[in-house]
C-alpha cells in the first residue's frame, strides 16, 4: 500500500476521475443523484479540494498494486485528528485497506499529539458505519447539517488514540 500526499496538478488530475468513480458508485444510492451532483461540485469538486488545502486539509491518494484505489484527506485541529474523507473504490472494499489508512492516521495524530480522531459519516452508509464501529469510533452525536439546498444527515464519530 503506497499512500501520495497531492501536491501537484498533476496528482489533483489524477484524484479528481477517481472521485467520481467512488462517489457515482456510493452515494447515489444513499443520498441520490442529485445530491450526488452537488457534493461533486461543491465538495469534492477541483476548485472545493483546493481551498481546502489551502486551509490545512492534507489529501493522499491510496495506490495498491500500481493502481490508484481510493483516497483519503484529514485535518490537524486543536483537538483531534479529523478525517475528512476516507473512500475505497468498491472492488476494493473488505480487504483490510482501511485498517491501514486508520494505523497511518493513529500515527500522524500521535506524532502531533492528538488524542482523538474524529469523522462524519453519513447516517445511511451503514457499510463505513459498521467499519468505523469494528475500529473502535463511537457515535457522539447526530448531525444535520445544511449544505445548499441539502441537508447532510451525519453521526459525528470518534475514537481514542
Amino acid at each position: 500500500m503506497n499512500y501520495t500526499q497531492i501536491k501537484t496538478k498533476e496528482e489533483l488530475n489524477i484524484l479528481l476521475p477517481l472521485i467520481q468513480e467512488i462517489w457515482q458508485d456510493v452515494f447515489v444510492s444513499i443520498i441520490g443523484q442529485k445530491q450526488v451532483d452537488y457534493m461533486l461540485i461543491h465538495y469534492q469538486g477541483e476548485k472545493a479540494i483546493q481551498e481546502e488545502m489551502e486551509n490545512g486539509s492534507v489529501y493522499y491518494l491510496i495506490e495498491h498494486e500500481g493502481e490508484y484505489i481510493g483516497y483519503f484527506a484529514y485535518e490537524l485541529e486543536q483537538e483531534h485528528l479529523f478525517i475528512s474523507k476516507l473512500y475505497l473504490k468498491n472492488s476494493m472494499r473488505g480487504k483490510g485497506i482501511s485498517s491501514t489508512c486508520f494505523a497511518f492516521f493513529e500515527k500522524i495524530a500521535k506524532e502531533n499529539n492528538k488524542e482523538k480522531l474524529f469523522l462524519h459519516v453519513n447516517r445511511g452508509n451503514h457499510q463505513a458505519i459498521d467499519v468505523y464501529l469494528h475500529k473502535g469510533f463511537k457515535i457522539v452525536q447526530e448531525v444535520d447539517t445544511p449544505f445548499g439546498d441539502f441537508v447532510l444527515n451525519d453521526y459525528f464519530m470518534e475514537k481514542d488514540v
